[in-house]
């Protein structure tokens, strides 16, 4: 399991979110444009990333033999 591990913690971007929630307040007093570029940004990337990292996820377990393929 240690070999994939990394492969089976990709599905974890909620973190980024809340990161970007805390720069874009702290942007939208200042830069505002700047602030949407960022959010729209860090939005889509995570949305990519879901997609991906639940694929890529089950993989890694499967490679561990925690799941049958």
């Amino acid at each position: 399991m240690q070999k994939y591990l990394g492969l089976t913690l990709l599905p974890h971007s909620g973190v980024s979110l809340v990161f970007t929630g805390i720069i874009c307040a702290t942007l939208a007093a200042t830069r505002p444009d700047l602030a949407a570029i960022v959010k729209g940004t860090i939005a889509a990337a995570a949305v990519i990333n879901e997609i991906i990292a639940v694929i890529v996820a089950k993989k890694g377990f499967e490679l561990a033999g925690e799941i049958a393929g």
